[in-house]
């Protein structure tokens, strides 16, 4: 695989290894960590310091998938992670962290969907693409704020307005929406609350989830 990347872009790789270990994410024990990029700064010789990174893939944690996965793929999942670290690594030496704000909203909306404390403003942090909406993996997710009593919240997917009811207080509200893309659509409620509110009630209560169909709004 190596062989069929541009030398260019394992500029800073000083090894890939593959080790048998079956490693789980350090927060998320039930989640299988597939490979990583171990990074580090090093003297240039010329004053300087360069991003020096060695990116090792876990033979374990494949071997793991491939068992309770009959239609697991060995070379995609592999070409997938490798390709994975290889950004980390070329971010680094860019002291971009895109990447590294992609990871970080994966895990919190895992740590979301296992029913653990999680950031609620995950999301947030990925920029959105033409629809307004911003996709992690398979989900995707749009913000809408409404008034503080509001009973339903609005909001617009693919040039339509729509709206769900939602309960009279309590936010942030993650709205399961399963008439609207196929099910993966989720609309995050914000209430607004004056200034003052904001400064001295502090952080709401947690993140409540419900499940609502769209009604279309007359255009």
């Amino acid at each position: 695989m190596l062989a069929d990347i541009p030398a260019d872009y394992q500029a800073g790789i000083d090894a890939v290894a593959v080790e048998e270990d079956l490693v789980t994410y350090p927060a998320l024990p039930g989640l299988l960590t597939m490979g990583e990029c171990s990074t580090k700064e090093w003297p240039d010789g010329l004053a300087g310091t360069e991003t020096r990174s060695q990116v090792v893939l876990y033979y374990g944690s494949f071997r793991a998938l491939a068992e309770v996965d009959p239609a697991f793929d060995w070379e995609g999942e592999m070409w997938e992670t490798l390709l994975h670290e290889l950004l980390h690594h070329r971010e680094a030496a860019a002291s971009e962290a895109d990447l590294e704000l992609f990871d970080h909203a994966v895990e919190q909306d895992y740590l979301r969907r296992l029913g653990r404390p999680f950031d609620a403003t995950f999301y947030r942090a990925l920029p959105r693409d033409s629809d307004g909406v911003t996709r992690i993996e398979s989900e995707i997710f749009l913000e809408a704020v409404v008034p503080a009593r509001a009973h339903q919240a609005v909001f617009t997917w693919r040039d339509e307005s729509y709206s769900v009811a939602i309960p009279p207080d309590g936010d942030p509200l993650f709205i399961s929406v399963p008439n609207l893309a196929g099910g993966r659509l989720w609309v995050v409620v914000w209430r607004q609350r004056s200034w003052w509110a904001r400064y001295f009630v502090g952080r709401g209560p947690e993140p409540r989830h419900a499940v609502r169909r769209a009604l279309p709004r007359p255009a």
